[in-house]
């Protein structure tokens, strides 16, 4: 793994359709070389899957991260355990027994349920339950049936060719790319990519608590310019005040170390680094439902 490795995977989580020559021209690099580098990402397990479905603003639905610390004794049969639920997408494991579980919902009326299930089937005595805040959008329609089939098609093969998809719903090519660039516009899909977190060593959330009064857009702000580099999601919740996680990742541990640091003279409050040790991804309802079209 190199910087250049460290750009594809970003850009392919935030899109995971960008073009080849798109990947070349962010890095600087030719299109055969963007090729052969994501060609031995996926063969070298780091990427398992391209991702495709409806987005949260377009099911109107809501994400949810559940942190704390599991008194079980085998993290891994925890992961699979909560795995089996379907609101929860994906499971991290980090030392200490730290767990950070990621749900999402259909609406609210879902919380109470889920928070139950995960602390209990988790064995976490004080969690911490986090309400993503997500971008509130209005938009001309919603997804269509057509829309549907498409992203079911690119559920788990988000880069398949345009002439592929046209075949498999069933219509013309143009038809395909007007729909996924409306999509896509309006924000009404996400397209990422499942990674096997545990191969890149140096995955660190840091939980940043905010002295009173900061003002949290100005922050998250200037965090993701300061550092966009190693920063792959930056998070806030509405329910938890002056609180935000950073989902980091470096090439080694001189860099993460740095990272750190610089984040203990931003002022803050508190900072707690959260070392992860594995994730794990499952399937959801939105895959489900999918799989119903």
């Amino acid at each position: 793994m190199d910087e250049t490795d460290y750009l594809l995977l970003k850009k392919l989580l935030e899109n995971s359709r960008v073009t080849y020559r798109e990947l070349a021209d962010m890095s600087d690099i030719s299109v055969s070389a963007v090729h052969k580098r994501i060609r031995t990402l996926i063969d070298d397990g780091f990427i398992t899957a391209f991702i495709a479905r409806p987005s949260y603003i377009a099911l109107k639905s809501l994400m949810v991260l559940i942190f704390g610390t599991s008194n079980a004794k085998s993290m891994d049969e925890v992961s699979k355990e909560l795995g089996q639920h379907e609101n929860i997408h994906y499971v991290g494991i980090s030392g200490g027994k730290y767990l950070q579980v990621s749900g999402i919902l259909r609406d609210i009326s879902e919380l109470q349920e889920f928070g139950s299930y995960v602390t209990k089937t988790a064995h976490i005595s004080e969690p911490t339950i986090g309400i993503v805040n997500l971008p509130y959008m209005t938009f001309p329609e919603p997804l269509t049936s057509i829309d549907y089939k498409i992203l079911k098609t690119l559920n788990r093969d988000a880069r398949k060719p345009i002439t592929d998809i046209a075949d498999d719903v069933g219509i013309s090519a143009k038809t395909v790319r007007k729909r996924l660039d409306r999509m896509i516009e309006n924000k009404l899909a996400t397209f990422t990519i499942e990674l096997i977190i545990h191969k890149i060593i140096y995955i660190t959330v840091f939980h940043v608590y905010l002295n009173e009064g900061t003002d949290m857009n100005s922050i998250i702000q200037r965090i993701n310019e300061k550092y966009s580099k190693n920063l792959v999601y930056c998070l806030s919740y509405s329910n938890i005040p002056n609180f935000i996680t950073l989902h980091t990742w470096a090439l080694n541990a001189q860099e993460s170390q740095r990272i750190q640091e610089e984040l203990q003279n931003e002022g803050f409050k508190d900072i707690i680094p959260r070392i992860f040790l594995s994730a794990k991804w499952y399937e959801c309802w939105i895959d489900q439902l999918l799989r119903t079209i």
